[in-house]
């Protein structure tokens, strides 16, 4: 019995499923970073949950650092870039290797590249994160062939990357999980289900995915063939897939959680008292999504009314107990140029200075669109997910609306699954909605309202708009750079009221006292590889 234990160790060790200690010894980190993921294919995925978990399972050409270093090489070892900064050349590490040992190449990320702009793929970051490179923007738009992509293989571990045009943080770029490798014979044997399984979730992360029961846990475990595998701390990571914040609170209270970044807002005191409350800054803005193409808010009149009748200060501060900060733009600050110039100095787009005055000119506008005083106005509904602030803020915004506009706006409340696709797909009038910076820079928030964007789910569409943003990339001035996108910032979310800035996030979460080593970053990154308790 001893040695057919053996041999199953053995074989599971060599597969790169099972850690480095026995069962007995492998010491595991329960945390919960949100519940039920939509899909852990990096190239469809577009939520902050299924990005972190894809951060363990997968790694690309760069990464986020395990100790807060920020951008390091990952897969690649080292790169070079041409003087006019149009050409990226990456070398793959020589003992660079996917989950079930089979040798990492140059061609699986030329097939990755590919993948994410091909049309046929609907990856939601097709257009955002596609044209940085050569005819990226085209081929995602259907313009251009696949192969016209600025990507090629030079021999079996270089890679080289042409870019539209110069970008300073086109590294940060290959840092995000939308470019990390996925192995073509995988994703074409077992189409959608590839990531829902031990046997078919083949990555190159640190991690390998020991088990996925839906609704309940993933399960993650070193990857013995990961060329760094013996600098991973974490031995087992349990991700605890819970929906309702009570629930995780009573969990870590019994013992069942180590690490979570969702709590009951009315319990912040009571956290915080514990000795289990942490923050941090984070580069990200919670807003209301308002559907642009569904009447009656296809007219700006309305979008401004309703924009003008809520009171960030007063849901900042009692609704998140100060936690968030009140957003009177939809790029708050942290965004700094090379100068030392910060995003966030410019004038702000929305003056929510005067919430009286705001409010008077809110009930005006309303009028102006044909609904005085709320008269004939239908009642619409508000689709949010059931976690964190998002419920308490619903209900603060719809009493806003009654209270100001004399308007009815339902509560409706999702799973976070089915919530995010249908915000994709439309099917909202109203919804929350969030975005944390994918990157340092300003655009990444603001490409959203692009017309090309795949994660443009208020389908606010405005020519000049696009112009703006693409006239913001050509430049490599960041003094201009910055200037051009709050001149597209003032036109989309100021003039023309295709969202609600509510919040300025931060990164709050709860754990026991014990547990240590886990690296946050302000662009939402929760990496546990060297996490103890």
């Amino acid at each position: 019995m001893k040695k057919l234990l053996s041999l199953v160790l053995a074989l599971a060790l060599a597969a790169g499923l099972v850690s480095f200690a026995s069962a007995e010894e492998v010491q595991t980190i329960n945390v919960c970073i949100g519940s039920q993921p939509e899909t852990l294919d990096p190239q469809k995925n577009s939520a902050s949950d299924g990005s972190n978990y894809i951060k363990h399972l997968f790694e690309g050409l760069m990464k986020y650092g395990w100790n807060g270093e920020g951008i390091v090489p990952g897969a690649a070892e080292s790169y070079e870039i041409s003087d006019d900064g149009l050409v990226y050349t990456f070398h793959i590490r020589p003992d660079a290797k996917w989950s079930d040992g089979q040798d990492l190449t140059a061609d699986d990320f030329v097939y990755t590249m590919k993948r994410l702009v091909n049309p046929d793929t609907a990856a939601p970051y097709a257009g955002d994160m596609g044209k940085y490179i050569l005819n990226g923007l085209d081929i995602s738009t259907g313009a251009k062939p696949v192969d016209d992509l600025g990507v090629k293989a030079i021999d079996a571990k270089t890679i080289e990357i042409t870019l539209a045009q110069p970008c300073a943080w086109f590294l940060e770029i290959m840092a995000f999980p939308t470019y990390y490798p996925v192995r073509q014979d995988v994703v074409e044997a077992n189409g959608d289900t590839w990531t829902t399984r031990p046997e078919t979730l083949i990555g190159n992360g640190p991690y390998v995915l020991e088990s996925y029961t839906m609704d309940e846990e993933i399960v993650m475990v070193p990857n013995a063939n990961y060329y760094d595998a013996d600098k991973i701390v974490a031995k087992r990571v349990c991700f605890k897939l819970i929906t309702d914040p009570n629930a995780k609170l009573a969990a870590m209270r019994a013992g069942e959680l180590d690490w979570c970044d969702d709590y009951p807002t009315e319990e912040l005191t009571a956290v915080q008292a514990e000795g289990l409350f942490h923050t941090e800054p984070q580069l990200g803005t919670y807003y209301v999504n308002i559907n642009n193409t569904k009447a009656p808010f296809d007219n700006p009149l309305v979008r401004k009314a309703f924009q003008l009748a809520i009171d960030p200060v007063y849901l900042a501060e009692q609704v998140t107990q100060g936690t968030y900060l009140p957003a009177t733009d939809f790029v708050g600050g942290g965004f700094v140029a090379d100068d030392g110039s910060d995003f966030g100095d410019f004038d702000t787009v929305i003056d929510r200075s005067d919430y009286a005055a705001n409010v008077a000119e809110a009930q005006k506008l309303l009028a102006e669109a044909g609904y005085p005083n709320g008269e004939g106005f239908p009642t619409v509904e508000y689709c949010t997910n059931v976690s964190g602030v998002h419920v308490p803020t619903a209900e603060a915004l719809a009493y806003m609306w009654k209270e100001n506009l004399g308007v009815n706006v339902e509560i409706a409340q999702m799973e976070w699954n089915v919530f995010l696709a249908a915000r994709r797909n439309g099917e909202h009038t109203l919804a929350r909605d969030g975005w944390v910076a994918d990157y340092g820079d300003p655009s990444n928030l603001l490409d959203l309202f692009t017309s090309y964007s795949g994660n443009n789910s208020t389908f606010y569409k405005n020519a000049d708009y696009d112009a703006l943003i693409e006239k913001a990339a050509a430049t490599t001035d960041l003094a201009e750079h910055f200037a051009l996108l709050h001149q597209a910032e003032k036109l989309a979310v100021g003039d023309d009221a295709c969202c609600i800035p509510v919040y300025y996030y931060a990164t709050t979460w709860i754990c026991v006292p014990e547990i240590q080593g886990v690296t946050t970053y302000p662009t939402g990154e929760k990496l546990f590889m060297n996490a103890t308790k």
